[in-house]
């Protein structure tokens, strides 16, 4: 036994959780002790599988969809063939990055729906700004010069993630907010 800060006497970490703390059986998230002993709160397996299915879901349609409108803009059509290509599995995965990467950087510490639209705006732009620089070393490597189209297709896709991005804050904040509604009522 050791003195904790407040003067009681506090058990030794056995590992198992105490036996006086009731641990709701059903729940978006769960007690689980760690290996000092500690408790900590995680999402239970039901939860989590649904939440990454939301996530990934909504930011692969979203992707695809946006991927589908851009082309369409540029005189193009996509069909199955194409979004169950290559070309589709990169665009879904790249898609699923954003929700995913806004969940772990705003998950269950009570942000306003502001705040997720601002980050997934600052995500998404970092996002495509990398994907930009990828394309344009890639014309330099090829020994072309970028041409004033470039710049269009960029204000383009720009705005498209703008869009992707209120989408992804929507998904995120409500699967946050639902979670934490959950939690208080369990």
């Amino acid at each position: 036994m050791s003195d904790d800060r407040r003067g009681r006497r506090a058990e030794e970490p056995s590992g198992d959780p105490p036996a006086d703390e009731h641990l709701a059986d059903d729940g978006p998230t769960e007690l689980v002790p760690t290996e000092e002993g500690e408790l900590v709160e995680r999402l239970s397996g039901g939860t989590a599988t649904v939440l990454l299915v939301w996530l990934i879901g909504v930011g692969a349609l979203s992707a695809l969809l946006a991927a589908g409108v851009l082309a369409r803009i540029f005189g193009q059509q996509l069909g199955a063939e194409q979004l169950f290509s290559d070309f589709g599995f990169y665009v879904g995965l790249a898609g699923a990055t954003g929700p995913c990467v806004l969940w772990l950087a705003g998950r269950a510490q009570g942000h306003s729906l502001g705040w997720f639209v601002w980050m997934a705006v600052r995500i998404g732009l970092l996002m495509i700004g990398i994907f930009i620089v990828v394309v344009l070393g890639a014309i330099l490597i090829l020994g072309r010069l970028p041409g004033a189209g470039l710049l269009l297709v960029a204000a383009i896709v720009v705005a498209a993630v703008l869009v992707l991005s209120v989408i992804w804050a929507l998904a995120v904040w409500s699967a946050d907010r639902y979670i934490a509604r959950a939690r208080v009522d369990a």
